[in-house]
């Protein structure tokens, strides 16, 4: 991470917490949201009256009010991705890979102890599974954070896990990255397998993971090569150029 060497402005973090908080447990209250996380009321209601003001919130129910994220956060959210030149360049390959499995695609990035979903292509079978774009899950058992961590360093995969107890051992990582893909099953979601290759930029560092989902009675073992591969070969052609 970067470091700036200028001083920041307290109220302005808070009430990015406020935010996160409040789309992890929507519709919350003031109560809720100030021991969740340990902010005083009074703090805690001026940070949720100015997020209101600037339409970031909504109050739900009758008095006290409970608060929910606005459509704000959406267009936002859509613009991150709308801007984003691999998810733009990801979106008609993750279409193709959809086209030919019949199962969900997305495209994950790694945030510090996270993994977020940035875009999907939903399946085309009316039993699916998949994430929705914005969700965030932890990458030491999904396909896509074990993909990521492949690519890694032990120290580098130390540094960056929430979780170092549920990291592989350095020889899963490395059998991962010799095949060129990694797997998961029912980690992220019950009863849903993950496969994941990683696009890596002209260094050799990952970008990002792509991802195909499926019901664990369906993406079975015997599909694994093959779906693996296609993604390795997906993941080749997105990466190399940043």
């Amino acid at each position: 991470m970067i470091q700036i060497a200028v001083k920041t402005i307290s109220g302005l973090t808070r009430g990015l917490r406020v935010i996160e908080a409040i789309a992890a447990h929507q519709p919350i209250g003031l109560t809720a949201l100030s021991r969740l996380l340990e902010v005083d009321k009074s703090a805690m209601q001026r940070t949720l009256a100015t997020l209101h003001e600037a339409q970031w919130i909504h109050p739900v129910g009758e008095a006290p009010p409970r608060w929910e994220l606005s459509t704000r956060c959406v267009v936002v959210a859509g613009q991150v991705y709308n801007g984003s030149s691999l998810a733009a360049r990801a979106q008609p390959v993750m279409t193709k890979i959809r086209d030919t499995t019949g199962e969900t695609v997305h495209l994950a990035v790694a945030e510090e102890e996270h993994m977020i979903v940035l875009g999907v292509v939903e399946g085309t079978h009316m039993v699916r599974t998949g994430l929705k774009p914005g969700e965030i899950h932890v990458p030491e058992t999904s396909a896509a954070g074990r993909v990521i961590h492949a690519y890694q360093s032990q120290e580098e995969r130390m540094n960056s896990s929430g979780q170092p107890d549920l990291l592989l051992a350095d020889a899963e990582y490395q059998e991962i990255r010799r095949r060129g893909w990694a797997a998961s099953e029912e980690a992220v979601q019950q009863g849903s397998t993950s496969l994941a290759a990683a696009v890596l930029d002209a260094s050799g560092s990952p970008l990002a993971a792509i991802v195909i989902s499926g019901p664990a009675t369906r993406l079975t073992e015997e599909y694994f090569a093959r779906y693996g591969e296609l993604l390795r070969s997906a993941a080749d052609q997105l990466g190399g150029s940043y």
